[in-house]
């Protein structure tokens, strides 16, 4: 009977947080694996696909002319009237499929071996090593690192950790849509309970039309009829169908690493609260494992003491998700009229606003919309800046 194959680090899933904890992992000299369960990297897209030009810039990252499917302009905040409110705050729609395949080949060039159609079915821990049983056969790591998205492999085999709460996203590829180059997210309660709608252009008139909800069997209906009102019925839908995924929305999970694990991504429950922008956080939380793990396998200890130091450093850099994610809670407070309202009261332009815009903004709703502050607007309005780029909201 063959030995199982043995690696310094497996990684299991290959979407932008382990494609990218594996590149890192292998360039930092680790024998590093990576098995997904799919047959193609990137495939089947599950994500609106956006994604800032400072989460490249802190990543280092030149994204191929393949990957960007356009240069965006920033971000609106439309309100059930069409009005709305923007920040100037340029970024990428990705071709996301090509951008995954990307990171996987900077992986495979700095040496990571890639195990496709390989779902992970069992793991267990023995004496300091993980065996890894996969669809295609054994194998086995010093360490692991659980990129498997929302279904959270290592969760589920090893009950590290509970099933996070979940919203359920879906959306249509619709062409033509016309685009002035920005992502437009709208705040229409009627139409996305406890959620919100996009349309997030791309090249040659597309655009992703969709919408994210805790009502997942309503899921369909809301998409449609919100494609009905705002005047996108005529489009013509691209591949015909609709795609997405459920998406984590509880905040980091109480378990990122354990003896010999690190979890990362979806996985970690790291996606922005308000509008669950995953793909810089993957990747950061994906660089974060990779070096911790890198300097546990050189001392030799991979217990969760020694990766330990993991937890710090996404402690010290994303935003404090129990707060942020208490504070979304107060933007599902608001009705479709108290929004508009909210969009009357706030400036137009987001970009910039210093102590005085925003103390004049909390004067302005005090004398004319004191209700608003009672149902948690100062908590409703920190939440939606916190999905910046800067907060790694997108």
């Amino acid at each position: 009977m063959a030995m199982p194959e043995s690696f310094d680090v497996a990684v299991i899933g290959a979407g932008p947080a382990g494609t990218y904890a594996a590149f890192s992992a292998a360039k930092a000299g680790l024998r590093t694996a990576v098995f997904e369960e799919h047959e193609r990297i990137g495939e089947p897209v599950h994500c609106g696909e956006c994604l800032s030009e400072l989460a490249t810039k802190r990543l280092g990252l030149e994204l191929p002319d393949e990957a960007i499917s356009m240069r965006v302009k920033g971000i609106k905040l439309v309100y059930p009237d069409k009005s709305y409110s923007y920040i100037d705050e340029p970024g990428f729609d990705l071709e996301k499929e090509k951008f995954e395949q990307f990171l996987g080949k900077l992986g495979a060039e700095a040496g990571a071996t890639y195990n496709l159609k390989h779902r992970v079915v069992n793991l267990k821990r023995e004496n300091g090593i993980w065996q890894i049983s996969t669809t295609q056969g054994e194998h086995s790591a010093k360490l692991i690192i659980d990129a498997s998205g929302v279904a959270g492999v290592s969760s589920k085999l090893l009950q590290l950790n509970p099933e996070p709460k979940k919203v359920v996203g879906l959306q249509y590829e619709l062409a033509p849509v016309e685009s002035d180059g920005f992502i437009e997210f709208l705040l229409w309660p009627r139409l996305a309970p406890h959620g919100y709608l996009w349309v997030i252009p791309k090249s040659n008139g597309r655009a992703n039309v969709g919408l994210v909800t805790n009502d997942a069997p309503s899921t369909r209906k809301y998409l449609e009829q919100f494609i009905d009102e705002y005047g996108l019925r005529e489009k013509k839908k691209v591949g015909k169908i609709a795609f997405g995924g459920f998406i984590p929305s509880s905040g980091a999970v109480p378990t990122t690493c354990s003896d010999g694990i690190l979890l990362v991504g979806d996985a970690a429950g790291f996606t922005s609260p308000m509008f669950e922008g995953g793909t810089s956080l993957a990747m950061t939380s994906g660089k974060f494992a990779a070096q911790v793990a890198a300097e546990a396998i050189a001392r030799g200890d991979t217990s969760k003491a020694a990766l330990a130091p993991y937890e710090k450093l996404w402690r010290n850099e994303f935003p404090d998700y129990a707060k942020l994610v208490s504070s979304k809670e107060a933007v599902y407070r608001f009705n479709d009229e108290e929004w508009n309202l909210i969009g009357s009261l706030i400036p137009k332009n987001l970009t910039k606003l210093s102590a005085f815009d925003k103390a004049a903004t909390g004067a302005n709703v005090l004398l004319k919309a004191p209700q608003l502050l009672s149902k948690g607007f100062l908590p409703a309005m920190e939440a939606l800046g916190k999905s910046r780029a800067r907060y790694y909201g997108w």
